[in-house]
Order: structure tokens, then C-alpha cells, then sequence
């Protein structure tokens, strides 16, 4: 099965320094084959006959054996992820004056976020779709931004157990997802 594994919070700002290389090396050694990352924050790329469970179960022993910080993913089955990127609304990524971000669900991932999220959001300035796995979301760019809910979720439980990618990330791991490899 080929997998898209998404780390959170690495390599920004000098801090939780992850260098794909190294991580790829590592995943490689605990089994897993073509092994590769797009970007330096936490973008790779799996593949195993082992079951996804399991899999994660690998992978978590790999960070906390090689990082002496707690590292946040989320490992997503291509079936799964290109199901949820298939629900995303036709407004997500239409308007290249907004901010379009993916929203994925980490493994420690509260269901309650959901609704959370679906009470607080400003109508006027957020749109917002959410998926088993993924949550799409249209902010403003610059004009109101102060004024989304988006720029408001610094801190909060649901973006802590989250890890954004704009747009332009998300249609890429996808092609990349889709591409055949060796």
C-alpha cells in the first residue's frame, strides 16, 4: 500500500529540526521502500505490505527512537486520502485573492474539533468543509484577515492537532500520490 505520512511542526524556524534525508534513511531501515519527501516540512511518501496499523506503529517507534522532541503525524492510505481530497468544494483553491488550506487530522485528532470549528467560523469570512480526514478551509489572504476565524485558531486544540498545507502542497502530494513509482 502506498502512504502519504505528514508530520507537524518541523523545521520551522530552526526548531524540531527534521532533515528529510535523514528521514527518509530511517523509515527505509525500518522497512518501508520508496521512501521520498517533497518540500522540507514533513511531506513523505511510503510504501509497505504491512497493515496501516502497523505501519504507524513503525513509524512512531522511528520518531521517539531518533527525535528528542514528540513529533505529530498523520499517516493516510492513498485510497483514503484521494477519497477526502476528492470532497473538496469546487470554491477551495478557486479565488487566488484568498487563503485555501488543508487542514489534516492528526492521529490525536479530537472529532469534537469538528463541531468546535463549525460554531466559531465567521460566515462572512471562512468557508469551511470538513472530511473524515481533512478539513478544506477559504479564509482572506490579507483584507480582514484579523476578522476569519482562521487567524484566530493559533493555539487552540484543533490547531494543535492539526497540520496545515496551502493549496498548492495539497494538489501536489497528490500528484505525486498518483504517480507511478519503481
Amino acid at each position: 500500500m502506498d502512504y502519504l505520512l505528514l508530520l507537524r511542526g518541523i523545521n520551522v524556524g530552526g526548531r524540531h529540526r527534521v532533515p528529510m534525508a535523514t528521514l527518509r534513511d530511517q523509515l527505509t531501515q525500518a522497512g518501508f521502500t520508496n521512501v521520498r519527501s517533497y518540500i522540507n516540512s514533513g511531506n513523505l511518501f511510503v510504501t509497505s505490505t504491512d497493515t496501516q496499523a502497523d505501519c504507524e506503529t513503525t513509524i512512531a517507534q522511528v520518531l521517539q527512537a531518533h527525535y528528542d522532541f514528540t513529533l505529530a503525524f498523520r499517516l493516510l492510505a492513498r485510497p483514503d486520502f484521494l477519497a477526502d481530497l476528492s470532497l473538496a468544494p469546487d470554491w477551495w483553491g478557486a479565488d487566488a485573492t484568498l487563503r485555501h488550506n488543508a487542514l489534516f487530522k492528526l492521529n490525536d485528532y479530537d472529532p469534537a474539533n469538528d463541531d468546535w470549528l463549525m460554531a466559531h467560523r465567521t460566515t462572512d469570512y471562512d468557508q469551511v468543509v470538513i472530511t473524515p480526514t481533512i478539513i478544506f478551509w477559504t479564509s482572506t489572504l490579507k483584507i480582514n484577515f484579523s476578522r476569519s476565524f482562521y487567524s484566530k485558531i493559533l493555539g487552540s486544540p484543533l490547531y494543535q492537532q492539526t497540520s496545515a498545507r496551502n493549496f498548492n502542497t495539497t494538489t501536489k502530494l497528490k500528484t505525486i500520490l498518483e504517480a507511478p513509482h519503481d
